[in-house]
């Protein structure tokens, strides 16, 4: 599948495709917008057409990625054992059209020419257990919200379904938001608890450290540790509008390179701003 590649579209390209993906989404939302375990537990196939079900039952799930994902293996021919009814074969034919392309063609976002597994855009506290691809995404989002609080003067921010509280983490001590964080599975939950009380310990041992970095924040006033949220990590910044001081590493400051498509990167935040005890 070769996929659609939005740095390839237009703005009006862009709007296109935001909108057709939508009504796909909307029309087969039972199917598309639903977990493998449902299929069991709500009984999916009962709900697809008796064409469909009559063209796909039987088939095994190589047989299905051939034929309904065109990945056939090599030296396999698709051949299709009955005639496919229409609207199954549009369902496919749609997938195929809107879908995004798995091989992006362009390089690695410049945080990682250094090191693949580290973002150098994100100190080693923010780093740790997190996955490359989940450190661009807080450091993206993160950004993102900082500049839309900033924008409308919003500091309070609630992460709905928060994981295991990476990007609550990044948010509240990075960049300074108050963040409240709702998790519905206890696992996540407590694994985002250990992961905070864990943070906060590597941040006091840096302040430990560093003790010029908190100055100014000692004179201003310091949060306490961050009180726990509803069901989710805990989580409390040093102070509305009171990043912590040299967790976010300044980006470049010419336009982007490495295919990242950042403009310019962040301005490093204040030397002067207080470390969460």
């Amino acid at each position: 599948m070769p996929g659609v590649s939005a740095r390839a579209l237009s703005h009006e390209e862009r709007r296109q495709l935001a909108v057709n993906l939508t009504r796909v989404l909307a029309l087969y939302r039972s199917i598309l917008d639903a977990y493998i375990i449902e299929f069991f537990t709500d009984n999916l196939w009962g709900t697809l057409p008796c064409s469909w079900q009559e063209a796909l039952d039987g088939l095994n799930p190589p047989q299905l990625a051939t034929l309904l994902l065109g990945m056939p293996r090599e030296g396999e021919v698709v051949r299709y054992r009955s005639v496919w009814p229409l609207t199954l074969l549009a369902l496919k034919s749609t997938a195929y059209a809107l879908a995004f392309t798995r091989k992006p063609g362009f390089q690695s976002p410049s945080e990682f020419l250094e090191n693949p597994s580290q973002s150098s855009r994100l100190t080693a506290p923010f780093r740790k257990h997190v996955r490359p691809k989940k450190q661009h995404e807080i450091r993206r989002l993160g950004e993102l919200v900082k500049k839309l609080s900033d924008l409308t003067g919003c500091t309070q921010v609630v992460d709905v379904g928060s994981g295991q509280g990476h990007l609550s983490r990044f948010m509240s001590l990075g960049l300074g938001l108050m963040v409240k964080s709702i998790e519905g599975d206890q696992r996540l939950v407590e694994r985002a608890q250990r992961l905070d009380q864990e943070l906060l310990q590597a941040l006091e041992k840096e302040e430990k450290r560093n003790p010029q970095i908190c100055a100014a924040g000692a004179t201003a006033g310091r949060a306490g540790p961050p009180a726990a949220a509803e069901s989710g990590c805990p989580s409390g910044p040093p102070g509305p509008g009171e990043p912590c001081g040299d967790l976010l590493q300044p980006g470049p400051t010419a336009g982007p390179t490495g295919g990242d498509t950042d403009s310019t990167g962040p301005a490093a935040l204040p030397s002067g701003a207080g470390l969460p005890r």
